[in-house]
């Protein structure tokens, strides 16, 4: 290879050949301590498959090449030698370190970069001998007991990190604040041993990683959507225009791409992509920034990621060389499960090497070696270990596989099932709902699932299963029923017999229920079937062990299905009667002993009659209760509101007032449901001043009768005022009432009397005319009674104040004379003064105007 020395113009012949880079080096799984298998990491050999690779047990280490040299027929020493972990990297768990004494070089880890630097001691070169020697002694250790598959390491004279899969080398640069497009600009000037820079383009997982978790910072990338919003491809190298994300966060990728977390999300115009900052969501992700950037922060660009390799024109480099080791893994597994007890199959397959199977997921011995593995006999599930192992490695991820050792049902295996042969036809077949006998078959009945078969080969294979709620024995009299668990249990295959029963009920044999209807008249009732088991039991000669059942369907019966659910509170569907079908059986051997339409309801009607709901009698007097289209001849029983019985006639009567209620009863003594009365005694009103409440302080007045308490007598009255045949009646209030007497009548609304009394409403008029035409001659106080009043005083005044005249209000009215002279016509001013039987004082003042 041919390089070109840019600082002094001189051409050079370098070669350089790495022997022994070329193959590829195994890494297998953890140490396996035991007995036969014990030795200490110092003891432990590269070991070589048959294709160059190596063997390495992990927690141990392992030189990274078997043979290293290097042919220079130029030079005999170099400045500067990297190894880089370029591919599987696993920061935390991998480290490569120089072993043995090499004094006269020096060596740098980077965990980040995941780069072993070898220099000269004291910045001196390094003799090609010494680096040889050394390269050799570089080794390679996990402290993963699963590390990945596969890792690759790059050997290279250069400081630039270098991609095996690719070819090409990758370097951070670093200038805060840089702006995309600044940054393309730059990595476009930038070269590497010849080789044109430019903004990387990353299309593999690899090649993230590198670029990303690999590097010394977080840059810009190029990829942009600046073209098309949405549509993003790499603007720069060999890949520039390819599409690579459509979309936005939630869009697809044709190829590769390695979006953090909701990016890219065009946030205020984001068109051009970069490698997040570390602590952002996923490490060495990508999200989208603005061509310039934040101005500090997380999002603030700190520089960019140049790639070297792939442009037009690049000189071919021979700088670098690479390695492979391959860690063995269990590829696939395949757990095992058996019905009960015994011994379960397992399989597993190595990705190379050999499977060892393990009882425990550390320590221990192994129990067999081989892709397939046959347990122990096992009564209960367990779970076993694989793990993949080349030449006899003892350590590694050990893959837990399960063996499971299902539960087998309980079931009752050659039972025979009888029913009887009550389908009209004698010939020893019938119909069978085999479900209803499931409780026979399995002591478990709600945690299976069961179907039934014509073979055994039916039963196994799950096919062409019979219909089992109707099934003729005329078919066969030999099925075999699988019984299916759920979860832990697996099934189990039996054989069941069917037969027909030869016994039956006595012919026109019929047990009769008789019960009276439940008091709504409609003809139904309640039967407690129970009632009615002895009598049919009775009917088979022994009635040890055997059940009786109720059902509504005939083909229920013979199907055994759907019985009548609570048959000691059985409500009759058909109105009056009934016929209902009875099935007795033994439960313990699924016999039938007799099926068929054997008992027989009756629901009795009750009486029906009616009553008026409330009867009057006036004090003094009684009523007769006679009831009212009774629909039969009935007795009946009359209590009072004590539930006393106090008589038993066809009708009763009464001169009591209060709550009662009567009871008929039918000629086959179903009683009626009490029907109840109210008897109310009525009395004449007594109509009292103190129960009357006048207002008479306006123009006109309002009169009320008080009689909610009780007060005027015992009965409901109507009231009319002035004419007991006019309108009014509904009301005890009166209003608008002219001023005067008044007569007011109290009548008994159910014919017990009549009262009246007459009452005043005060009132002075509005004018009057002492003119000797006989008409308004004299101003009269109106609607003044003794019965409310004991005196009273009436004063007139002129408009100054002057008294005209007194009177008495109960004797003639005033004249309009003041010392025997009339007054002349004008308004005057009156003071009315009542005083009640109480003493209280009424006073009421107004004018009036005398008129000629």
């Amino acid at each position: 290879m041919y390089l070109s020395d840019f600082g002094t113009n001189k051409k050079m012949r370098i070669i350089k050949r790495y022997r022994g880079l070329t193959s590829q080096n195994l890494f297998c799984g953890l140490l396996l301590i035991f007995s036969s298998f014990c030795w200490s990491q110092s003891n432990i050999a590269p070991e070589v498959n048959a294709d160059g690779d190596q063997i390495y047990c992990p927690l141990t280490s392992i030189p990274i090449v078997t043979d290293f040299d290097i042919l220079d027929p130029d030079d005999t020493e170099i400045d500067a030698f990297y190894i880089q972990i370029s591919t599987g990297y696993e920061r935390g768990f991998d480290v490569l370190s120089l072993q043995n004494s090499h004094p006269s070089i020096t060596t740098s880890w980077n965990a980040q970069e995941a780069k072993l630097t070898l220099t000269g001691v004291g910045g001196l070169p390094m003799m090609y001998t010494d680096l040889i020697a050394a390269v050799k002694d570089v080794v390679f250790e996990s402290t993963s007991d699963d590390p990945e598959e596969e890792k690759y390491f790059s050997l290279t004279i250069g400081s630039a990190n270098y991609l095996p899969e690719t070819g090409h080398y990758y370097e951070y640069v670093s200038d805060v604040g840089i702006r995309w497009d600044d940054a393309r600009a730059a990595a476009e000037n930038r070269t590497y041993f010849g080789l044109q820079g430019y903004l990387a383009t990353i299309t593999s997982a690899a090649e993230a990683q590198i670029t990303g978790e690999q590097t010394t910072g977080t840059g810009w990338i190029g990829g942009s959507d600046e073209q098309t919003e949405g549509v993003w491809m790499w603007m720069t190298g060999p890949e520039q225009g390819q599409v690579f994300w459509n979309g936005n966060y939630t869009g697809s990728t044709p190829n590769f791409a390695f979006w953090n977390t909701n990016e890219p999300n065009d946030l205020n115009g984001e068109d051009y992509a970069h490698i997040t900052s570390p602590g952002i969501g996923i490490t060495g992700s990508w999200n989208d920034l603005r061509i310039t950037g934040d101005a500090s922060g997380d999002y603030q660009p700190k520089g960019y990621i140049v790639e070297y390799g792939g442009m037009p024109g690049d000189p071919v480099l021979n700088l670098s060389a690479s390695t492979k080791i391959t860690t063995p893994k269990i590829m696939s597994v395949s757990p095992g499960t058996i019905c009960g007890p015994g011994t379960v199959t397992l399989e597993a397959e190595a990705s190379i090497g050999n499977v060892y199977w393990f009882e425990t997921e550390t320590g221990g011995v192994p129990l067999a070696v081989g892709n397939s593995f046959n347990t122990p006999v096992l009564n209960a599930s367990q779970t076993f270990y694989a793990m993949a192992s080349y030449n006899g490695c003892g350590q590694g991820e050990r893959i837990p596989i399960r063996a499971t050792v299902l539960i087998p049902p309980d079931i009752n295996n050659g039972i025979t099932l009888t029913n009887c042969d009550e389908d009209g036809i004698v010939d020893g077949f019938t119909n069978f709902d085999l479900t209803q006998y499931l409780d026979l078959l399995s002591p478990e009945v709600g945690n299976f699932a069961f179907t039934f078969y014509l073979s055994e080969t039916d039963a196994e294979n799950r096919e062409d299963a019979i219909d089992a709620q109707n099934y003729n024995n005329a078919v066969s009299n030999q099925l075999f029923f699988r019984v299916e668990g759920a979860g832990d249990y697996c099934f189990d295959i039996g054989t069941v017999y069917l037969d027909v029963s030869t016994t039956s009920f006595p012919n026109g044999y019929v047990y009769a229920m008789e019960t009276c209807d439940d008091g709504n008249a409609d003809g139904f009732a309640t039967f407690n079937l129970l009632d009615a088991e002895q009598d049919l039991l009775d009917q088979f000669p022994s009635t040890q062990g055997l059940t009786v059942s109720f059902y509504q369907d005939e083909n229920d019966a013979l199907l055994k299905r759907n019985p009548i659910g609570n048959p000691e509170s059985y409500t009759n569907t058909l109105a009056y009667s009934e016929t209902l079908f009875v099935r007795v059986d033994d439960e313990v051997s699924g016999t039938c002993f007799g099926v068929g339409q054997h008992l027989s309801l009756t629901v009795l009607q009750t009486p029906s009659f009616e009553l008026e709901e409330s009867y009057f009698f006036c004090s003094g007097s009684s009523v007769e209760v006679v009831p009212l289209r009774p629909f039969g001849d009935y007795q009946y029983q009359w209590y009072n509101a004590n539930n006393t019985l106090i008589g038993e006639d066809a009708t009763m009567v009464l001169s009591e007032g209060g709550q009662y209620n009567v009871v008929a009863i039918s000629e086959d003594g179903c009683p009626s449901p009490p029907l109840r009365f109210e008897v109310m005694e009525s009395s004449p009103p007594t109509l009292l001043p103190q129960f009357i409440i006048v207002e008479d302080d306006g123009d006109t007045g309002t009169i009320t009768v008080l009689h909610e308490n009780g007060g005027l007598g015992l009965g409901d009255y109507a009231f009319y005022l002035d004419n007991p045949f006019g309108e009014g009646g509904e009301t005890s209030v009166f209003t608008n009432v002219e001023p005067g007497l008044h007569t007011l009548y109290a009548i008994d609304k159910n014919g017990c009397g009549v009262d009246a009394i007459q009452v005043g409403v005060v009132g002075v008029p509005k004018f009057f005319t002492p003119n000797n035409d006989s008409v308004n001659d004299v101003l009269t106080i109106k609607g003044i009674t003794s019965e409310y009043y004991a005196s009273g005083n009436f004063l007139v005044f002129d408009r100054y104040g002057k008294l005209m005249g007194q009177i008495d209000p109960f004797q003639n009215g005033w004249s309009g004379f003041y010392n025997g002279k009339p007054l002349p016509p004008s308004d005057y001013w009156y003071t009315l003064e009542l005083t009640d039987h109480e003493g209280t004082i009424h006073r009421r003042n107004g004018h009036f105007t005398l008129k000629q």
